[in-house]
C-alpha cells in the first residue's frame, strides 16, 4: 500500500514518526549486526525484523534488555549516548555523572541513567539504577562497560567462548526531553536512534538530536555481493584490465564477477599520488584500498554460505577456522580502515590523492598493460636531515 505522509499538524507528524518505531513487547532487544548492510555494518534487532539501524522506543522509567549473544555482535560492544556515536565524536555518553536534562542533579550524586553491563547475568559493575539488580546507587561510576568492551578485540573463539553478553537499561531522567541513541564502541557511524516515551507518547516527537550523517545503501551488484562501493568497478572497466579470475564454470561465476569487481576497486584505489610529499599519507592511501579488498573479499565468501560452522570455538573444524578468520578480517580491518582515515585527519593529511592509469589490453595475455604511469619525484633530504613534520589537526569524520 502506497503511503502518503502530510505533515500539516505537529500531532499527525508525531503519528507518522510512531508508526516507525519498534518497541519490544518483552522489554528484549536481540542485537545482530547485518555485516553486508554497509561498508561497517549496521545494528538489527530480531524483534524489529530485517530493518537495519531501526528507530526503537523505550518507556522512561522501565528497564530493556539487549542481548548481544550472536556471533555477529563480535567486535561491536553497544553503547548509548545522548548524541550519535558517542566518544568516536566527543559527544556525551550515557553515564551516572552526566544529565542533560533540566534537573542534572543525578551528575552529582552519580545517579544519572546508564547502561549496565553483563556476562552470563554476572552484572560487571557497582553502578546501579536497576533496583532487581544491585540497590540503587549513589557514588558508585563503574556500570561494567571497561571490563566489557575490551572482551570484544580477543580472538573470536576466546570472545564466543566466553558466553552470552548483554546490557540493561533503564532510562529515568524524567526531565530529559530529546532522543537517545545506541551507537557501537569500536566502529563509527552505526548509530541508530532511541525514541523515549511516557505512556505510549512520544517525548520529543521530532527527531531531536539530528543524527548528522546518511546511511550506507549498497547498490544492486552489491546487495548480490555483501560488498560495499563496487558498483562501479564492474569489469570492463578503463583501468582494469579484462579479468582477474580464469576460466571460471558457470557455479563459480557469480563468486568471480564480485572477485573481478572487488580487484578493479583496489586497483584503481592504489594508484595513488603523493602530493602531500608524505610516505605515511601515500602508506595510507594505498593501504585502505588494500583493507577493503580483504573486507569486501570475506563478506562474498561468508555471504555465500559455503563456509558454514556452528561452533566457532571448534578449532578442529577447518570450516570453523576459515570463518573465524573471515569475520576478524571484517571486522578488524574496518577498524584499522577507520583509524587510518582519523590519522589523515589528524595530521591534516588529503583524505584521498587519486590518479588516473588506464590500462590497455595486449592482445596477447589477456591481462592487459599498464601504458601510462605518474612516477613520484625522487626523494630529497632536508638541510638539516630531518623528516618533515606533518601539522595536526581533528579526526576524521564523515559528516554532511
Amino acid at each position: 500500500m502506497v503511503r502518503y505522509c502530510m505533515v500539516i499538524l505537529g500531532s499527525l507528524a508525531a503519528m507518522a514518526s510512531a508508526q516507525d518505531i519498534c518497541m519490544s513487547p518483552t522489554s528484549t532487544f536481540t542485537v545482530k549486526v547485518n555485516l553486508f548492510a554497509s561498508e561497517l555494518g549496521y545494528y538489527a534487532f530480531e524483534e524489529c525484523g530485517d530493518v537495519v539501524n531501526p528507530t526503537i522506543g523505550m518507556e522512561v522509567g522501565e528497564t530493556y534488555t539487549f542481548v548481544q549473544a550472536d556471533r555477529s555482535n563480535y567486535f561491536h560492544p553497544m553503547g548509548f549516548s545522548y548524541f550519535p556515536d558517542g566518544a568516536h565524536d566527543g559527544v556525551d555518553e550515557l553515564e551516572p555523572g552526566i544529565g542533560l536534562g533540566s534537573d542534572a542533579s543525578c551528575a552529582e550524586t552519580l545517579s544519572c541513567p546508564a547502561p549496565m553491563y553483563f556476562l552470563n547475568d554476572d552484572y560487571l559493575g557497582n553502578y546501579s539504577n536497576i533496583e532487581e539488580v544491585l540497590p540503587v546507587s549513589t557514588g558508585a561510576e563503574d556500570f561494567g562497560l571497561d571490563a566489557y568492551e575490551p572482551l570484544f578485540f580477543h580472538p573470536m573463539p576466546e570472545w564466543v567462548g566466553y558466553g552470552e553478553f548483554s546490557i540493561q537499561l533503564r532510562f529515568d531522567d524524567e526531565s530529559y526531553d530529546k532522543d537517545i541513541f545506541y551507537f557501537c564502541h569500536i566502529h563509527q557511524f552505526m548509530s541508530g536512534r532511541i525514541k523515549l516515551m511516557k505512556n505510549g507518547e512520544l517525548v520529543s516527537p521530532e527527531d531531536e538530536p539530528p543524527l548528522g550523517y546518511t546511511y550506507d545503501e549498497p547498490g544492486a551488484f552489491d546487495e548480490t555481493c555483501g560488498t560495499y562501493g563496487l558498483d562501479a568497478f564492474q569489469l570492463p572497466h578503463p583501468e582494469c584490465p579484462s579479468t582477474f579470475v580464469c576460466d571460471a564454470g558457470p557455479e563459480n561465476q557469480p563468486f568471480a564477477s564480485c572477485i573481478n569487481a572487488m580487484n578493479c576497486h583496489m586497483v584503481v584505489g592504489m594508484t595513488t599520488g603523493v602530493s602531500s610529499e608524505s610516505n605515511l599519507a601515500l602508506f595510507i592511501h594505498q593501504m585502505i584500498p588494500h583493507h577493503q579488498n580483504a573486507v569486501n573479499m570475506a563478506k562474498t565468501l561468508l555471504l555465500t554460505g559455503d563456509v558454514p560452522c556452528e561452533d566457532l570455538t571448534n578449532d578442529e573444524d577447518p570450516y570453523c577456522v576459515m570463518q573465524v578468520i573471515l569475520r576478524e578480517i571484517v571486522n578488524g580491518q574496518n577498524f584499522q580502515i577507520q583509524a587510518m582515515r582519523g590519522l589523515l585527519e589528524a595530521l591534516n593529511l588529503p583524505a584521498t590523492d587519486d590518479c588516473t592509469v588506464p590500462v590497455a589490453i595486449d592482445g596477447l595475455d589477456g591481462l592487459g598493460s599498464i601504458v601510462e604511469r605518474q612516477n613520484p619525484p625522487p626523494i630529497e633530504d632536508s638541510e638539516d636531515g630531518a623528516a618533515p613534520v606533518d601539522r595536526v589537526g581533528g579526526p576524521f569524520r564523515r559528516r554532511v
